[in-house]
């Protein structure tokens, strides 16, 4: 009868129960945590009940039952290991950038996927072929405060909040495993990467400079259940013996795909790009002057339309209506390329008397004002002085495609 008991033990499974100690997160069970796995087995010979047969230390047999048979190798376990894993997401790609301009910054999304909290460091990497090269550029991260050590505060090393962080700059061309890395990252907590840099004058339109930030996985300066600290900041080792060891020290396992060329799956990087797309405004402007009626006064004169070609029989004789035209073109062709803050000031001469004036076609109209050399705002010519009519803080945006966007100042004026 002993034994079947001794049989019984190692090739009969029913009745088993698990017990996993640690926390479970989206990316799973925490690295480092023992899993165990109980059984019993019961049984009866002759109808007589036997003494039940587990490998559970801690079973105690009901009041009259047989004595139990207790495995001494103690439950089954393992120990979960840990999973390398990175989201990497450009938020902005695609950014439209004027020339010239200064500190504009593409926006990266990195999630640890992991079951383990994790460091990263940045590499960029500048993809040849395209048409420009932003300068200066910089890196920063920033994150939400966590409690990574579940005291209930974030007061702790690595939890406070951290916002615009500075990391060593990167050069274009630098490899991954730079020596700056970022503070703890616990798993399912996306954090913020931005790339800033300045955009050189004189470029073309639709011009593109494409980067790839490359995120490398570091160790942190804790985990999150194992109680022995790695080495902080040291790059993130895939187990190399090539063998599961199914209990002890958590391994570290790569899950990770491939972002771009720049890297490849299961090599703890992932990368995205982005890229900055120059939207430059064409601006041309002109300025016309037309004689609406040869004999006309300011009631009148403020009433003419505006025809669709030049009057040709009417003459600028004192008391003429005419009619000033600036004609503004934006001919830009990429839907975004905008002219802001506008600003027009044309000067009436002393030999016309100002009417009156409106714009027509901007996209913002800005602000029309006219005023006499002496500061007010009568511009009615009684004592010959000029008047200056000008518009403030316009703007017209681009019309994608091959059609222009074309905004216009109508100023009329009396000939003296």
């Amino acid at each position: 009868m002993q034994l079947l008991r001794q049989v019984s033990q190692f090739t009969l499974l029913a009745g088993s129960a698990i017990l996993v100690v640690g926390a479970a997160h989206a990316a799973g069970t925490d690295a480092g945590t023992s899993v165990e796995n109980t059984f019993t087995l019961d049984y009866a010979v002759a109808g007589v009940s036997q003494g039940t047969i587990t490998n559970d230390p801690a079973y105690t047999q009901e009041p009259g039952d047989p004595e139990p048979v207790i495995d001494a190798n103690g439950p089954t376990d393992f120990t979960v290991d840990r999973l390398i894993d990175i989201s990497v997401t450009a938020d902005n790609s695609g950014l439209q950038v004027p020339p010239n301009a200064q500190d504009r910054i593409l926006q990266f999304t990195v999630t640890n996927l992991g079951n383990d909290h994790q460091s990263y460091s940045f590499s960029l990497a500048d993809v040849t072929g395209d048409d420009f090269d932003a300068t200066g550029l910089e890196l920063t991260y920033s994150r939400t405060a966590v409690d990574l050590n579940g005291d209930g505060d974030t007061a702790d090393a690595c939890e406070t909040a951290i916002v615009d962080a500075p990391l060593t700059q990167t050069l274009l061309g630098d490899s991954a495993g730079n020596a700056s890395y970022t503070c703890d990252i616990p798993t399912d907590l996306p954090f913020t990467v931005n790339v800033s840099g300045d955009i050189p004058d004189s470029l073309s339109e639709s011009g593109t400079d494409n980067l790839v930030l490359v995120v490398e996985t570091r160790n942190p300066t804790a985990w999150a259940f194992e109680s022995v600290s790695p080495a902080a900041g040291a790059v993130t080792a895939q187990d190399g013996d090539g063998s599961n060891t199914i209990d002890g020290t958590a391994e570290n396992f790569f899950a990770d795909g491939a972002g771009t060329s720049e890297e490849v799956a299961s090599d703890g990087l992932m990368s995205a790009q982005s890229s900055f797309i120059v939207t430059s405004p064409d601006l041309t402007a002109e300025k016309l002057v037309w004689v609406l009626n040869s004999e006309s006064d300011s009631v009148s004169c403020a009433g003419e339309p505006v025809p669709a070609s030049e009057p040709t029989d009417q003459y600028p004789t004192p008391g003429a209506c005419v009619l000033y035209s600036i004609i503004v073109t934006n001919t830009g062709e990429v839907a975004g390329s905008n002219a802001d803050g506008i600003d027009i000031a044309d000067i009436l001469p002393e030999g016309v008397s100002f009417v009156s004036a409106v714009t027509s076609g901007f996209t913002t109209a800005g602000t029309l004002t006219s005023t006499k050399s002496d500061g007010t705002t009568d511009c009615d010519g009684a004592s010959g002085e000029t008047c200056t009519v000008s518009v403030t803080g316009a703007s017209l945006e681009a019309t994608a495609g091959p059609t222009d966007s074309e905004a216009q100042l109508y100023i009329r004026a009396l000939v003296r």
